[in-house]
């Protein structure tokens, strides 16, 4: 009985978000995520959208154990390879860092966003995908298009036996409690499955407000620091939701140098609107941004 009020509880809170009109498709609990997950289709106009959504805290909240709705992924159903939230964006700018993005490892899959992504825009380019969780990987497959197999592991596990080098990594890592706790033990692991010239991108939910980001973003330099590279950060200025952190170990590391990246790869890779508006009104800081 506890059960099915909560459910309940859950479905009016998914139809509270995304308006009365919207279609849930799926609520099921997780393993490895720790909370339910849900899918749910709605309109914005004359777009439609299907999401992948789950129940998490609220950093920084007077109560951050009341759940609230998480959007972990989102896709048009009129153009599904296209990445519809800008820190989604963001992090395919990894692949403009790259000097040759043949190989990708995919750490934390979700609705596999980037990884229709990729088929559409990078089709030479290998990915793996690995997830720790089989039942998102199962409303994956069953909702949002992925064909391919993943490794269904953890990403620490998947890293320590890996012996693979990949051009771009993307850690995109996170539970119901927030972002995967990450030490430089692991980052030592995912800077050395990057291939030379290539480029590690980690995307930070909540960085403002969740106290434990900044340190593993500080761990992730300290690491690249001392082979001789370095990070930096981009993040929409005033938007304090998603912040990315790059570490390119190619031959053009300078932050700066993701605005003529960008426009290459956008050229190159006929990206929608010509990448317009995805480094638009964003800040670039060669440390862990404290304000914005």
């Amino acid at each position: 009985m506890a059960t099915r009020i909560e459910d309940e509880g859950r479905r009016q809170l998914v139809a509270e978000y995304f308006g009365a009109a919207s279609r849930l498709r799926l609520l099921r609990p997780t393993a490895a995520f720790g909370a339910p997950v849900f899918v749910v289709d709605f309109d914005r106009g004359a777009r439609h959208y299907r999401t992948l959504g789950s129940f998490g805290p609220t950093f920084g909240a007077a109560n951050p154990e009341a759940p609230q709705v998480t959007e972990q992924s989102s896709m048009d159903l009129l153009y599904p390879s296209q990445l519809v939230f800008h820190y989604e964006r963001l992090m395919s700018l990894a692949f403009a860092l790259c000097e040759r993005p043949v190989t990708a490892l995919l750490l934390g899959v979700g609705g596999a966003a980037m990884w229709r992504f990729m088929r559409a825009y990078l089709p030479e380019c290998a990915p793996t995908l690995v997830d720790a969780d089989e039942s998102v990987m199962a409303v994956a497959r069953r909702w949002f298009y992925l064909t391919q197999p993943a490794v269904v592991d953890t990403a620490e596990r998947f890293l320590a036996g890996n012996t693979q080098r990949f051009d771009v990594v993307h850690v995109d890592l996170y539970d119901a409690r927030g972002p995967a706790r990450l030490n430089e033990g692991f980052w030592t692991r995912a800077i050395d499955a990057l291939a030379p010239g290539g480029c590690l991108a980690t995307n930070w939910a909540d960085f403002a407000t969740n106290k434990g980001v900044r340190p593993m973003a500080e761990a992730q330099e300290a690491v690249a620091r001392a082979r001789g590279l370095g990070s930096y950060f981009v993040t929409r200025r005033g938007f304090r939701d998603n912040l990315i952190q790059y570490l390119p170990t190619g031959g053009e590391r300078r932050p700066e140098a993701i605005t003529g990246a960008l426009e290459r790869f956008a050229g190159e890779r006929r990206l929608p609107d010509r990448g317009r508006g995805i480094l638009e009104y964003c800040v670039v800081t060669s440390g862990f941004p404290i304000e914005i």
